[in-house]
């Protein structure tokens, strides 16, 4: 999940200033109860974009939250607390999110946050670490690859690896030359330099390199330099607005290259911005990807419950990964006996990472844990193994547009062994070799 910034408003910028003036640059707030909560409840904020061109990030991860909640509830809850989820909304804009944060933790009933996706991050984890808050990122930055903030986990793949998925796809498609087509979004660009370098280590050929600038009203000569040059493949992210200039310019010139887009590109308004008949026939979309098995199931399970009217189309995207994040920051809050943030950072791992008897769902991991049992949370979106810079790696699929309804379909994944395989091998021909070793060609 990537940034789409938008400018900064002028409300937004003077209530973060006056926020900022009574609370001081590493704010650190009192405790008290949050809006809501009582002594029989505990929150777990929900920080995300629900306003703005990315607002379905924000339904995404909530969906998924709700889910998780509803599941800890059913189970007795956390500590014998009634779990609340409370949302902010950060318009995908760090000061906004910043001042969404801000309000959330003011009365001091917060115990841990689920987010933000974007670049927000950057303004609210410093907040979040003063306040020794765990929080649970949703989003993609690479810039967190090698973070050593001691409370922020990360659940989610880094967009890193979104870039070795793309690339890696290409590659068993058995395309050999590509071009690179991205709008100049900072977020987007952190893309570029993971699919080049995978793409070359997989001995593919780059053609050239394009930058292009949102939302104008022509790409006449840019289209006409990319089909000039002749690749198997176009790697891409733009917003909607963009690719439908270049989608319609395609097309006007005859070329029916296939794309390989961003998880960004699987969006209904990005689909039906490209064509939803020609995003089938020449858009694949790489996004993170749940995995089978008993957390998923349970995961699903629930998701039908809650959300009859939206089961054909499935749960949204990321909901997955902030279920996962909800129940296993409630399993290290069970396990530490306590809701301190720094008690609870120390023991994530030890619900979360192996060794120990696998569980799938809050209450089967709860009952674990009273019988004095390590345990090793497996979890919807897959193992939820943190490394020494509290990321994980997770599964990555390509999706298909249906050419009539435009809903995603989704293909074989790419595991999280095999992505780790691309990413730490080293040569064209050592890279061939594990992919063959992993079943692959």
């Amino acid at each position: 999940m990537q940034s789409l910034r938008k400018k900064m408003s002028i409300r937004a910028v003077t209530s973060a200033l006056a926020l900022t003036t009574a609370l001081g640059t590493g704010v650190v707030v009192g405790t008290g109860s949050v809006a809501g909560a009582t002594s029989g409840s505990v929150s777990f904020g929900v920080l995300s974009c629900f306003t703005g061109p990315l607002a379905s990030l924000g339904q995404g991860i909530y969906q998924g939250a709700q889910i998780a909640q509803a599941q800890i509830n059913a189970a007795g809850g956390i500590l014998g607390k009634k779990l609340n989820i409370p949302q902010g909304d950060t318009g995908c804009d760090p000061v906004e999110g910043k001042t969404a944060l801000l309000k959330l933790i003011s009365g001091g009933g917060i115990k841990g946050i689920i987010g933000p996706t974007t670049q927000e991050i950057n303004a609210v984890e410093p907040v979040l670490r003063s306040n020794k808050i765990i929080d649970e990122f949703q989003g993609g930055d690479v810039g967190r690859d090698h973070q050593t903030d001691p409370y922020l986990f990360r659940d989610s793949p880094s967009d890193s690896q979104l870039g070795v998925a793309m690339a890696t796809y290409a590659h068993l498609k058995g395309y050999k030359k590509a071009d690179l087509l991205f709008y100049s979004d900072a977020a987007a660009q952190t893309i570029v330099a993971p699919v080049k370098t995978t793409w070359l280590k997989l001995g593919g050929t780059i053609v050239h390199v394009y930058n292009i600038q949102a939302d104008q009203s022509s790409y006449t000569n840019t289209v006409a330099q990319v089909i000039a040059d002749k690749p198997d493949v176009i790697f891409s992210q733009t917003d909607a607005q963009t690719v439908a200039v270049l989608s319609t310019e395609f097309s006007q010139l005859g070329s029916k290259i296939p794309w390989i887009g961003t998880d960004i590109t699987t969006s209904s308004d990005y689909i039906k911005a490209f064509g939803a008949a020609k995003a089938h026939a020449e858009l694949t979309s790489i996004m993170g990807t749940s995995v089978s098995g008993g957390a998923y199931n349970a995961f699903l399970k629930s998701f039908k419950k809650m959300f009859p009217s939206q089961a054909a189309a499935g749960p949204l995207s990321g909901s997955n990964y902030a279920y996962d994040a909800v129940i296993s920051l409630a399993l290290a809050d069970t396990y530490a006996k306590t809701f301190d943030g720094t008690t609870v950072a120390k023991d994530m791992t030890k619900v979360t990472n192996p060794p120990g008897t696998v569980c799938s769902t809050y209450a089967a991991c709860v009952k674990l844990l009273k019988a004095g049992k390590k345990i090793n949370y497996e979890g919807a979106s897959g193992s939820i193994d943190y490394n020494k810079y509290h990321n994980t790696f997770g599964p990555y699929a390509p999706f298909v547009a249906n050419a009539s309804t435009g809903n995603e379909v989704q293909g074989t994944p790419l595991s999280a062994k095999v992505l780790g395989d691309v990413t730490n091998c080293t040569s064209t021909k050592t890279c061939l070799a594990v992919l063959k070793a992993d079943g692959l060609k």
